[in-house]
């Protein structure tokens, strides 16, 4: 409901509505103010017959939604599971999908970015978006996409380190180096390929001095390989038995015993 205060010597009106984000605006004259409290609260009773008609979920009902019917399916499904838990604490989670706007989530946006890298707020926005696309397409929603109206965080720079002789030395080399990490490492370094990649690396992929790889995060592709790189993923125990994040945790760790910093 509308309520109207003096506030600076002047007047605001305060529209709050379960399952909306609240609404104010402030006037020199509290006639002015009182009208548009009416004329909005109007409004808002002719939205929620729409709302009514076309059965609108709440956003967090949708997202719970969208993670066990869609993200089930990706292989990026454990990280965005993980995401959407966060989003799932978020106030706005209560709103009604429609009424999450441009203007909720650019505010979102802003808390998250204090407290959150770029690129972690970009990850979180990539699945409201998508959540908002199948909703429409594919489950009949009458609703606008509220990310692709706001600006998204800058893409950090790309990373150009590269590690010195002496560093890689004491990754491969190292008493504190495990053998499955000791084995991708140097296969990272003979083949270049990615971590995922490697992680997924079976047995029956290879072919003679060829790998297949069916997966990747663009699209199949063949890697010739060199004779020590046949050497490396002949002995190694394949698949390795261990999580990209698992992984990145260990090879974290590891440059800080060696004392390889921004790693």
């Amino acid at each position: 409901m509308a309520y109207i205060r003096k506030r600076l010597g002047k007047w605001q009106c305060v529209i709050r509505i379960k399952g909306k984000p609240a609404t104010t605006k402030t006037f020199l004259i509290k006639k002015d103010a009182q009208l548009w409290g009416k004329k909005t609260e109007l409004n808002f009773f002719r939205e929620d017959n729409d709302i009514q008609k076309n059965h609108y979920l709440l956003f967090k009902e949708c997202l719970e939604r969208y993670r066990d019917e869609i993200v089930i399916h990706k292989r990026s499904r454990v990280m965005e599971t993980k995401l959407i838990s966060y989003l799932l604490k978020e106030s706005f989670v209560s709103y009604k999908l429609n009424f999450v706007d441009s203007r909720v989530v650019a505010q979102y946006r802003d808390r998250a970015l204090k407290t959150l890298k770029s690129s972690s707020v970009r990850r979180r926005l990539a699945i409201i978006s998508h959540m908002y696309t199948i909703a429409k397409k594919e489950w009949g929603y009458k609703i606008e996409n509220p990310v692709l109206n706001i600006r998204k965080p800058r893409s950090p720079e790309p990373r150009n380190r590269r590690f010195a002789d002496h560093e890689l030395d004491k990754l491969v080399k190292g008493n504190r180096t495990s053998p499955k990490l000791r084995s991708i490492i140097q296969i990272a370094l003979e083949t270049a390929m990615r971590q995922s990649e490697i992680l997924r690396v079976k047995p029956e992929d290879i072919n003679g001095n060829i790998l297949f790889i069916p997966i990747t995060k663009t699209k199949p592709r063949t890697i010739p390989l060199t004779l020590k790189a046949i050497s490396l993923l002949n002995n190694a125990e394949l698949p390795f038995n261990i999580t990209g994040n698992a992984l990145s945790k260990q090879f974290r760790k590891l440059c800080k015993h060696y004392g390889i910093e921004d790693a």
